[in-house]
């Protein structure tokens, strides 16, 4: 209890949190500036240096190495270091892979590697270059995690990592996200920056052009776009597949999609593209099929008749086959704090590395070079007086006492009087002696040459420049990715649509479906309480609107409405974003072309019966839509234009209020019936007109009943009013007296409740 102790909770979740945030930064998801790895990379690298994998040596089974990282180095699970295991033997995945894979270690399919007990792995030949001279002093190193062996905080790496095989990652509150790049255009710029330290962004992009992606592409950014994502350490590319056209025999012809962007899943792009084959979106598209072995070759079949480039740009706009890499340049820096760096700053902590790796490597060797000289002149010195020496050992009683007099007689240290006592008798020959002197000789001009290295700075530098060099010529390769402007090719995506007749059939709660063929829409099924609210035939082409009881409109391509699945359709709500209690009271096909005309439609419950004889000239076409508590306006066909899924307001309502009916103005009078048997019939001209949403005007008051429906009428014409009872009744429009807009009406019907005009 006297332990105890109070604090603020707030403090401490800050406190604690912070520290879970940097423990997350720096030991797991930022690479190092220096050699671009996070600590598990460098983990699994070092174990398989330390267990003697390198590219010269026999595979080694994945399950030993990851057993080493695990035992020794990364006490975490083993699903999560093997994965990085996998990741950094990927092609597909680094540009210049770390670890020799062998065995399945995946696909760009999405396929998952076997099981580290079936895989085998080793390092590859230009992982040597991080690596090499690991045991030479040339970094530092800490304890693991349990403080029974010493691993390094950072590998003295002599290959720009971070940049030619790229790196991403998610830390809290950070992220970091780095192409990879081609080995060749670095080194050129890393020497270039040797030899002119004060150079910019755009100097440095005189040799590196761009990203080089493993699985190639084309990168479209412009020069200026990625001079700006270089230079902030932000920014995104955008990268495309390629393609080629390949004939075949009697003017046919096909796609050929020879590569995909970094990091696409070339399954699930295929995957897209047949979806978009399956629902006729692309008609000149007729099959797609995967080719490819060590290479990619997706094949693309088209029709003979169709533009190739229309038909790529639609695929680019709607698929993976074009896609952005976001560039996030943060990274740990020498002093462990996370920052982003710029392109030029990156090199620049890189080089500065590599002068402190070479320095510490040189005071390594001269070390060693000095303590073999100091054994050699001990060596000379016996040599010169081996009789007294032997003499000396001869006369002793033991080697502790021997060991004594060679100190005191030469004026020897312990290291040197040790050196002459473990000496076998053959070197004391005189071939043997002048191999010692020549080698104190050789060391002496080694001690020479590199105290000379050390005392310029120039020196080291040129050590570096040469290294560098070095590696550029043995493992330079060709980029595989493009960089280069392409013309985005236009298209009207109406130019994909096939024209084909369909059939919209809606029921009254809400299920729709796009059928090719309906003979008798009263064959049609339904789920349980539930029946037919409208039908219609249009084509793929036009638009279809269908207005809602919430006063909204969603307005929707034809082609986009899916195939039914299921005998029942699909509900609405799957395909707009509908709310609570919202309905569909009827739906309209119109032409996609824009013109004003109306495609013909088959009427069921909805408030729509017109003709082509009665529609009004090309773009004078006006609708009305009218409330149960009687309010109305006429609007322009131009408004039901395509929307998004959260459709387009067309009627301000009121709580209490909902929308029951919209028609085209087609006559110079409109009806309006009340269910408690009262009607109005007004001019068209003193329904207002609005061009946005609304509440419009009252067109009748229905007192303590609702609007039921109305019809637009001549003089002359005759409705058929439909009862509850099931009967109907005819009446004359002029046998009704007309009304002022927004009177209560005339009666109409004494006894029986109006359920709608027809």
């Amino acid at each position: 209890m006297g332990q105890e102790k109070t604090s603020d909770l707030q403090h401490e979740l800050e406190t604690r949190f912070l520290t879970y945030a940097l423990s997350t930064i720096v030991s797991r998801s930022l690479p190092d500036v220096r050699d671009g790895l996070k600590p598990i990379h460098r983990r699994i690298l070092f174990a398989m240096e330390s267990m003697g994998m390198n590219s010269a040596s026999k595979h080694v089974k994945s399950a030993k190495i990851i057993g080493e990282v695990l035992g020794k180095y990364h006490p975490h699970g083993d699903a999560s270091t093997y994965e990085s295991m996998v990741r950094m033997a990927q092609d597909f995945s680094m540009r210049y892979p770390l670890v020799d894979g062998k065995g399945n270690f995946g696909s760009m399919d999405g396929d998952s590697p076997a099981a580290y007990r079936y895989t085998e792995g080793r390092l590859t030949p230009i992982t040597s270059y991080l690596l090499q001279d690991i045991k030479k002093n040339t970094v530092e190193f800490r304890s693991n995690y349990d403080n029974t062996l010493k691993e390094p905080v950072v590998l003295p790496s002599r290959i720009p990592n971070l940049l030619i095989n790229g790196s991403s990652g998610i830390a809290v509150g950070m992220a970091c996200s780095f192409p990879s790049h081609n080995l060749n255009e670095v080194m050129s710029a890393l020497i270039s920056l040797i030899d002119t330290p004060d150079q910019t962004v755009a100097d440095l992009m005189k040799h590196i052009k761009g990203p080089d992606f493993p699985t190639g592409g084309i990168i479209l950014n412009s020069k200026a776009n990625l001079q700006l994502a270089y230079e902030s350490g932000l920014g995104a590319i955008k990268i495309r597949g390629l393609w080629k056209i390949e004939s075949l025999p009697r003017g046919k012809k096909q796609i050929i999609l020879t590569a995909i962007p970094y990091s696409v899943n070339k399954s699930r792009l295929i995957e897209k593209i047949a979806e978009i084959i399956i629902a006729k979106k692309l008609p000149a598209l007729t099959d797609v099929r995967d080719e490819s072995d060590e290479k990619v070759r997706v094949v693309l079949e088209i029709k003979s008749t169709s533009d190739e480039n229309k038909l790529m740009s639609y695929l680019f706009k709607h698929t993976e086959l074009e896609n952005n890499f976001q560039v996030n340049f943060n990274c740990l820096k020498p002093s462990g704090e996370p920052e982003r760096l710029s392109l030029l700053e990156i090199c620049q902590e890189f080089l500065k590395f590599r002068t402190q790796v070479i320095t510490r490597r040189l005071n390594y060797e001269l070390a060693l070079i000095e303590k073999r000289l100091h054994l050699l002149t001990a060596f000379a010195i016996i040599f010169n007086e081996l009789d007294q020496a032997l003499k000396l050992i001869r006369s002793s009683k033991s080697r502790k006492e021997a060991h004594e007099k060679l100190q005191n007689y030469f004026k020897l240290d312990d290291d040197q009087t040790s050196s002459i006592l473990e000496i076998p008798l053959y070197r004391l020959v005189g071939m043997e002696m002048a191999k010692i002197l020549q080698e104190q000789e050789e060391k002496l001009a080694e001690q020479k040459r590199i105290q000379s290295i050390l005392a310029s700075s120039q020196k080291i530098w040129d050590l570096v420049r040469e290294e560098l060099e070095e590696i550029k010529k043995k493992h330079g390769d060709k980029r595989v990715t493009q960089i280069k402007t392409v013309k985005r090719i236009e298209y009207n995506e109406e130019d994909f649509i096939e024209h084909e007749d369909v059939h919209i059939v809606l029921s009254q709660n809400g299920w729709i479906r796009k059928l090719k063929n309906l003979s008798d829409p009263t064959t049609l099924k339904f789920k349980e309480n539930d029946q037919l609210l409208d039908t219609l035939q249009t084509n793929t082409q036009n638009l279809l609107a269908m207005f809602t009881s919430f006063g909204t409109v969603y307005v929707s391509k034809v082609y986009n409405l899916p195939y039914a699945r299921s005998g029942f359709g699909e509900p609405i709500q799957s395909l707009f974003k509908f709310g609570d209690g919202e309905k569909v009271i009827g739906m309209l096909a119109l032409s996609s072309a824009g013109d004003g005309s109306i495609t013909p439609i088959a009427t069921g419950q909805a408030l729509l019966n017109f003709s082509k004889k009665n529609k009004q000239k090309k773009g004078d076409q006006e609708f009305m839509v009218v409330s149960a508590n009687g309010f109305g306006f006429r609007f322009p066909l131009s408004n039901l234009t395509e929307t998004t899924r959260s459709g387009r307001k067309i009627m301000g309502l009121k709580d209490d209020d909902n929308m029951i009916g919209f028609a085209p103005v087609t006559h110079d009078h409109v009806v309006l019936a009340s269910a408690k048997g009262k009607a109005v019939i007004i001019p068209t001209d003193e329904v207002a007109q609005l061009t946005g949403s609304g509440k419009g005007v009252i067109l009748m008051k229905p007192g303590e009943s609702n609007l039921i429906g109305f019809k637009f009428v001549s003089l002359k014409d005759k409705v058929t009013l439909e009862f509850s009872s099931g009967d109907d009744k005819v009446i004359t429009v002029k046998s009704v007296r007309l009304c002022k807009r927004g009177s209560q009406g005339v009666i109409i019907s004494k006894r029986k409740a109006i359920l709608k005009i027809k």
